[in-house]
C-alpha cells in the first residue's frame, strides 16, 4: 500500500480477518473486562500525573498500586490468552532477578516499582483482538489528556503555574504537574498516541482534528517546560517517524523547527550551553564545557562510575540493591552516590552488570520483534522511532525506566504493537485479501 493510499479516506484494517474477532460477534466477558481495565488505566493515568496529590495523599502512588491490582485481575481472567515469546521470557527473567535481589539489599517498594510497569504489556497483548479495541484504547488515552492539558494551559496563562528558574535563567513552567520533567514527559507521550492513532484510524477525521488541537497544546506545554531531554526525544521520534513514513511532512517539520530555532535562538543557546550557570558560579572567565552544558551530568556519571569501580566484584555484578542508589557506600566515611540522571547507570548501580544486561536484553527482543515479525511498514517505523526516542531519553535523564508512570504507558504501547503484529500473520488461503 502506498503512502498516498494511507493518507486517503480509508485503508484496510490492520487486523486481518483470520486472526481477529468478527465485528458482528461479542467478545468474551474476560476480554471485555480486560479492555475496561485498560481503558480506565489510560483515562486516569494522565490525570493522576497532573493532579498528583490531594493534601498529603499521593494519587500517583495510590493509583499506580490500585491499577496494577486491576491489571493482575485482568491477566488472571485472560490467562489462557497470554502469549509467551522471547520478550515475555526476558521480562519474566528480569522480574525474577529483581525478586531474588532482596537477598542482597533491594528495597521492596523500589523493586515493585521496577517490575509493575510491565503488566500493561501482557494484558494489552491478551485482550486486543480487533480494530475497534485499538481505537477505543487510544481514544480513552486521548480523553485522559483533556483535563491535564487544558488545566495546564489555564494555570500557565494565569501565571500561577509551578515555575522554576535554573542555571539557564530561562523560566520553566510545570503546569499542573509536580515538576517540569514530569510535565514534559507526560505531554510528549501524547505525540506517540496521536501518531499511532493516525496510522490505525485514518478515517476518523473529526476525532483526529480534535487530537491535533490537543497535540498543539501539548507541544506548547513542552515548550514552556524547556526540558531538553523531552525535546531531544520528541525530535528523534518525529523526525525518524516522518522521514520513513511521510517525507513531505518531514521536510515541513524540519522547516518549522529551523524557523523556530532562529526565533528562539537566545533561549536555545542558554539551555544548551548553560552559560548563565557558568557565569554565576565563577565569573565570565570560566569556560563552557560539556559538563556544564549537561547540567553537571558528565561529572555525576564520572563520580558514580568511580564509586562503582571501587565496589567488590560480586557487588559490581549484582548491584547494591534497588532503592539504594542514594545511600552511603558501606565502609566509607563520606562516599555517597549522587542521583545519576541516567536510567542505565541507575540500573548498573542498583542491579549490577547482570541486571543492566537483562533489561537491555528486553529492549533487544523488542527491537528484533519490530524488525523481523510480520508488521506493516508504517507500524514498524513507528515502533522503531518510539524505541529509539525512549532509549536515548533513558540515557540522558531519568525517563522510561525509573519514572513508574511513564514506564507503564510505554509498555502499554509496546504491548499494542505486539498485539497488532500477532494479528498480521500471513492469512490462510481463504481468498481474503490482506493488508498490502
Amino acid at each position: 500500500m502506498s503512502d498516498g493510499q494511507i493518507a486517503g479516506t480509508a485503508v484496510a484494517s490492520p487486523l486481518p480477518a483470520p486472526d481477529r474477532v468478527p465485528a458482528g460477534t461479542r467478545q468474551a466477558v474476560p476480554v471485555r473486562i480486560g479492555l475496561l481495565i485498560l481503558m480506565l488505566f489510560l483515562l486516569l493515568r494522565p490525570v493522576t500525573v497532573a493532579y498528583h496529590h490531594i493534601g498529603s495523599v499521593s494519587l500517583l502512588d495510590i493509583f499506580g498500586v490500585a491499577v496494577s491490582y486491576l491489571i493482575i485481575l485482568g491477566l488472571f481472567l485472560n490467562c489462557n490468552r497470554l502469549r509467551i515469546d522471547f520478550t515475555s521470557l526476558a521480562i519474566l527473567f528480569f522480574v525474577f532477578y529483581c525478586g531474588v535481589s532482596f537477598a542482597w539489599g533491594s528495597n521492596y517498594r523500589d523493586a515493585v516499582r521496577m517490575v509493575l510497569p510491565f503488566l500493561p504489556f501482557f494484558l494489552t497483548r491478551a485482550v486486543v483482538l480487533r480494530q475497534k479495541s485499538v481505537t477505543l484504547l487510544l481514544q480513552s488515552a486521548t480523553w485522559g489528556y483533556v483535563l491535564p492539558v487544558t488545566g495546564s494551559l489555564v494555570v500557565i496563562g494565569l501565571g500561577i503555574s509551578t515555575t522554576m528558574v535554573t542555571g539557564s535563567m530561562v523560566e520553566r513552567q510545570a503546569g499542573l504537574a509536580s515538576g517540569v520533567h514530569t510535565q514534559g514527559h507526560l505531554m510528549l507521550f501524547f505525540s506517540f498516541i496521536f501518531a499511532l492513532y493516525c496510522l490505525l484510524a485514518p478515517d476518523k477525521r473529526k476525532f483526529k482534528r480534535f487530537m491535533f488541537v490537543l497535540l498543539l497544546a501539548t507541544l506548547f506545554c513542552i515548550f514552556k517546560t524547556y526540558t531538553r531531554t523531552v525535546i531531544l526525544g520528541g525530535a528523534i521520534f518525529w523526525f525518524g517517524h516522518l522521514f520513513f513514513w511521510k517525507r513531505k511532512l518531514f521536510f515541513l517539520l524540519l522547516a518549522v523547527a529551523l524557523a523556530a530555532s532562529v526565533f528562539l535562538l537566545q533561549d536555545i543557546r542558554n539551555l544548551v550551553t548553560q552559560e548563565h550557570a557558568v557565569s554565576n558560579q565563577g565569573g565570565i572567565n570560566r569556560k563552557i564545557t560539556l559538563n556544564t552544558a549537561s547540567s553537571g551530568r558528565i561529572g555525576i556519571w564520572q563520580h558514580n562510575l568511580r564509586l562503582y569501580a571501587d565496589l567488590p566484584l560480586t557487588t559490581q555484578l549484582l548491584g547494591v540493591g534497588l532503592g539504594r542508589e542514594l545511600d552511603r557506600i558501606p565502609g566509607t566515611a563520606d562516599q555517597q552516590w549522587i542521583g545519576s540522571h541516567n536510567d542505565y547507570l541507575s540500573l548498573l548501580i542498583t542491579t549490577g552488570v547482570l541486571g543492566l544486561l537483562f533489561y537491555l536484553m528486553i529492549y533487544g527482543t523488542v527491537f528484533a520483534t519490530l524488525v523481523f515479525r510480520p508488521l506493516e511498514r508504517r507500524l514498524r517505523v513507528f515502533g522503531l522511532a518510539l524505541l529509539a526516542a525512549v532509549m536515548v531519553m533513558n540515557f540522558v535523564s531519568n525517563s522510561y525506566i525509573v519514572r513508574f508512570q511513564m514506564a507503564q504507558l510505554f509498555w502499554f504501547l509496546i504491548g499494542l504493537l505486539y498485539a497488532l503484529a500477532a494479528q498480521q500473520r500471513p492469512p490462510l488461503k481463504t481468498g481474503t485479501r490482506g493488508v498490502a
